[in-house]
């Protein structure tokens, strides 16, 4: 009679939030043979969108960060006026409501957009992540223990949320950020495709994409090479996309 080896224990989510941050390899362990964890992404998924709240309501009544808003936003549409994507008459009566925009609007829009986004992020990225698992690394997961993968990895994102907003008021600047961007900081340009390349090279960015190579790789018992290696390819497909679809700040 063959001894059956017994699944390991399942972690708490104490345990896995540590773990992610100091030991990836330790935060996927018993996530292949384990059972079904919803808590897994919902949690990080709120936290989430709780954040985005914050951010929002930081964005809204801080007055440089509000006011390079609204000063980004011109210059966009001046930008587009140039190239004939818009009418003058139009960037005017653009610039006229965005002017009227109070700041429980500006807050409601940023509340509902930015919670909007991070839904879409979560069910689309992990459903991109269950397919390169299904193709690449050959992984019977389902689209349900990806989307753990990712849940757990987020938060190193929450994690650099944070990190984000405290540089953010440190040098007083919606624009400052973890990453290249800093060191042109003090003359970011939205229109500047080069500068939102330097600001989307996040390094709480990558390192969440690392992480959840790990969980992929887990997931399909492969080498943590093979994983990360997807994950950054993902990664890097979806820098210059986030950047033609205007989602990079």
């Amino acid at each position: 009679m063959t001894e059956q080896i017994p699944a390991p224990k399942a972690q708490g989510l104490g345990s896995i939030i540590m773990n992610v941050i100091s030991s990836p390899v330790d935060a996927f362990i018993g996530l292949r043979e384990g059972e079904s964890r919803p808590s897994l992404w919902l949690l990080p998924l709120i936290i989430t969108i709780v954040f985005v709240g914050v951010m929002s309501y930081v964005l809204a009544t801080n007055e440089v960060f509000h006011q390079q808003i609204v000063d980004a936003q011109m210059q966009t549409m001046i930008d587009m006026v140039a190239k004939g994507k818009m009418t003058q008459e139009q960037a005017t009566q653009a610039s006229d409501r965005l002017q009227s925009t109070g700041t429980g609007m500006f807050m409601a829009f940023g509340i509902v957009f930015g919670s909007i986004f991070v839904a879409l992020f979560y069910f689309l990225g992990s459903l991109f992540l269950w397919l390169g698992g299904k193709v690449v690394l050959k992984s019977t997961a389902g689209y349900g223990k990806h989307l753990e993968v990712y849940g757990i990895a987020n938060w190193i994102g929450i994690l650099g949320g944070i990190v984000t907003l405290m540089i953010m008021y440190a040098m007083n600047s919606m624009y400052a950020s973890p990453s290249p961007a800093l060191a042109i900081v003090s003359h970011y340009d939205v229109t500047d495709k080069m500068h939102k390349l330097l600001s989307a090279l996040n390094i709480f960015s990558l390192w969440q994409a690392i992480v959840i190579g790990i969980g992929l790789s887990k997931l399909a018992g492969k080498k943590l090479q093979a994983g990360i290696a997807l994950a950054i390819v993902l990664w890097a497909i979806w820098i210059p996309l986030s950047i033609f679809l205007n989602i990079a700040r």
